[in-house]
């Protein structure tokens, strides 16, 4: 997928806070520096959801992006493996000018990590439904000659950042003994969450043998870099009940902010 040019600000949208990792790449290499952020909780939990729900929050969230900007990143590797699914069956979506999904950046850490992934270990950590789909392995079998893939489901892990809860790996029941035993035995882990990457220095700690990748981090080359050093300003909406507004904006804060 080659770099878009797009105008500010990017509408960036999940189904929980866990997409401020991926603004947060953004902000740090100088990208995307107006966004609007939708925390859409009202659908949270996506990933046990079926294809038919799931498909109707894709439609629902370019079409509420199409009103506030070009460029939609869709920031939820569920609804990005819905979307991928949906145009390659040809479905007729909404119209807005630029999609970047959670499978596209995939698919650029799969090109820019190749050499490294080749005949590797590599485990998917996802939710439910990321972790039941063949997309993301089918691209690191075409990407990554030798390489083995697993997938994982991670779902009460999600659900535990998602909720903006305290979390600590070491006695925490939502990292299961499985889960445990999976990253252990793998080589490399892709954070398939985005989620997943606002504990990657706890998860890091505790499986110091294990390289962590978050693609994520790779959304900034599918962007055009803007000239300048504009100030970062974000707009931030929260559905649902899950999290309260001052929750949300509270968290953004102090995570956008951090090191």
């Amino acid at each position: 997928m080659a770099a878009i040019n797009r105008l500010d600000p990017v509408f960036v949208a999940d189904s929980c806070i866990g997409g401020l990792s991926v603004l947060k790449s953004l902000w740090s290499s100088g990208y995307a520096s107006e966004a609007i952020f939708l925390a859409d909780y009202e659908i949270n939990p996506l990933g046990v959801k079926d294809d038919a729900a799931i498909a109707g929050v894709v439609d629902h969230w370019i079409s509420v992006a199409g009103k506030h900007s070009e460029t939609l990143i869709m920031a939820c590797n569920t609804l990005s493996i819905r979307y991928r699914q949906l145009q390659q069956s040809g479905a007729k979506l909404p119209q807005i000018r630029h999609v970047i999904s959670m499978v596209d950046c995939f698919e650029e850490m799969v090109r820019a990590e190749s050499g490294s992934l080749e005949y590797k270990k590599v485990l998917i950590v996802g939710t439910k439904y990321t972790a039941s789909q063949n997309i993301l392995p089918e691209i690191l079998t075409k990407g990554a000659p030798g390489v083995q893939v697993e997938t994982i489901a991670a779902t009460e892990l999600e659900r535990q950042v998602a909720r903006i809860e305290p979390w600590d790996g070491e006695t925490c029941s939502v990292l299961t003994s499985s889960l445990r035993q999976a990253i252990e035995n793998t080589d490399v882990a892709v954070l398939a969450c985005t989620c997943f990457p606002m504990v990657a220095v706890e998860l890091r700690a505790l499986f110091p043998d294990t390289i962590f990748l978050d693609p994520g981090t790779y959304c900034s080359k599918l962007l055009e870099k803007p000239d300048g050093d504009p100030a970062q300003e974000l707009e931030l909406r929260v559905t649902g009940h899950v999290v309260t507004e001052k929750q949300a904006a509270d968290f953004a804060r102090s995570y956008l902010s951090s090191e």
